[in-house]
């Protein structure tokens, strides 16, 4: 036990005047009044031990003074009086404590020489053994004395992706944890579109690949028509909400029927299949021709440039008075529903129909010629053309003492008053009249027949045929 000073003195006191030696009760010499030769040269190391009345061992020098006065004495190493103890700076022996004399005493926390079985391994240091002594002890990877969390020791373990802390030079970043849609990602690097991870509030999507057409883009932007990836599902994409160009704005081809017009390939598109509106399924602007009845604004349309059929070339059905004749239906047609003109109201013609219309000279029913009254229903004879039938036409050129009559019919005529011509070789028309009935004995009275191109000729006194 520490005895306090007076109480320690007193009992130094006592133990002397049991042993017959005096004391310097201040502790500075033997004899309490500096008496003869106080001084402790030659002394030795070797102590005295007494006890005192409450028991406390105290331990004297051979110079007098005593471990625990105080004062360091020749062989002592110390002396810190009360403060003394086992455990303490300087031991109740005034020796001093030191790391590895099996004692845990100052500020030491454990001794190597005697460390304690339950507490953590003791340092040549006599520190427990702690995380960040420098010293790799047992239950540590590593230890390199410092707090820094980015070397390659923290907290005394290896740096490893995930620990939360970003190892310098081998990581990008370390946030602890495993989710893979924050900033760092597995590997401990920083996320970044084409990871294959999708970074919230930051990537709409992110497939790892670097493929632009898979449904989601190099950007990290989920697919949409409009991004100028043609992606599958997609027949194009240009990028452009255009809908007049070869991609539509929802990423299909244009094509005729799509309701929209294609600039500088069609003509119209209304969505339809209907070939008589306005706008045919080739998306071609309805025409007359095109072969299709356009509703409303046309009466037929056969496709041709036949205009003798019934459709007319201005897509408006053939009939009766348009102008054209139909084929195979119409006789005439002079652009007109009226009689009297040539050409029916029926469009059937009037010359031939058997009646004399106005305008017909004549009308025998039909249109032939050679009949008296040729195809315009004009009288053949009197036209100053001998035609079919008839054997003159006008008195030109007729034979002697011929005459054409009103149905262009050759008769014989007098020379002279009372002159009765006769065609006696009955070759009026070769011959003439070459018999005058008024002379019995000559060719006038037929008896004679001229010969083939002789002509019964009057001479004056009598008929007689002529060369």
């Amino acid at each position: 036990m520490r005895l306090r000073p007076i109480h320690g003195l007193l009992s130094a006191l006592l133990a002397l005047g049991l042993t017959g030696c005096t004391f310097d009760a201040t502790g500075l010499g033997e004899s309490g009044s500096g008496g003869s030769s106080g001084s402790t040269e030659g002394s030795t190391t070797s102590m005295a031990s007494n006890t005192d009345p409450s028991g406390a061992t105290m331990t004297s020098t051979s110079g007098g003074g005593f471990c625990g006065d105080g004062m360091q004495d020749p062989g002592e190493e110390c002396d810190n009086g009360e403060l003394n103890a086992p455990d303490g700076f300087c031991s109740t022996e005034c020796k001093k404590a030191f790391c590895g004399d099996g004692i845990k005493n100052g500020i030491e926390s454990c001794d190597y020489a005697n460390p304690d079985p339950n507490a953590p391994a003791c340092t040549m240091e006599c520190k427990l053994a702690s995380c960040g002594d420098g010293v790799v002890q047992e239950g540590e990877e590593c230890d390199d004395g410092n707090s820094e969390p980015t070397d390659d020791c923290i907290d005394c373990v290896a740096p490893s992706c995930g620990d939360g802390f970003t190892w310098a030079g081998h990581e990008e970043c370390d946030d602890g944890n495993g989710d893979n849609t924050d900033a760092c990602v597995d590997g401990c690097v920083d996320a970044s579109c084409g990871d294959g991870f999708i970074e919230q509030g930051v990537e709409a999507c992110d497939d790892g690949n670097q493929n632009n057409d898979d449904g989601c883009s190099n950007s990290c932007v989920s697919a949409s028509c409009g991004d100028g990836e043609v992606q599958v599902g997609e027949q194009c994409d240009d990028g452009n909400q255009d809908n007049t160009d070869a991609c539509l704005n929802i990423c299909a081809d244009a094509s005729c029927g799509d309701n929209f017009v294609q600039a500088g390939v069609e003509e119209c598109d209304d969505g339809n299949g209907d070939n008589t509106d306005a706008c045919l399924d080739s998306c071609k602007d309805a025409s007359c021709g095109d072969g299709f009845v356009q509703a409303g604004v046309e009466e037929c349309d056969d496709g041709n440039e036949i205009n003798v059929d019934a459709c007319l070339n201005t897509c408006k059905s053939a009939k009766c008075g348009d102008g054209v004749i139909q084929a195979g239906v119409e006789e005439c047609d002079d652009g007109n529903t009226k009689g009297g003109d040539g050409c029916d109201a029926m469009c059937k013609k009037e010359c031939g129909n058997g009646k004399v219309d106005p305008g017909e000279e004549c009308d025998d029913g039909n249109t032939m010629n050679g009949d008296g009254c040729d195809s315009m229903c004009k009288d053949e004879c009197g036209n100053g053309k001998v035609d079919a039938g008839e054997e003159c036409d006008g008195n030109v050129g007729l034979k002697p003492h011929t005459v054409c009559n009103m149905t262009c019919k050759l008769e014989c005529k007098a020379v002279a008053e009372g002159d009765a011509w006769a065609n006696c070789d009955m070759d009026i028309v070769m011959n003439g009249c070459e018999t005058d009935l008024s002379q019995d004995m000559t060719c006038g009275a037929c008896m004679t027949t001229c010969k083939m191109n002789e002509t019964c000729t009057w001479d004056g006194a009598k008929y007689f045929c002529f060369m």
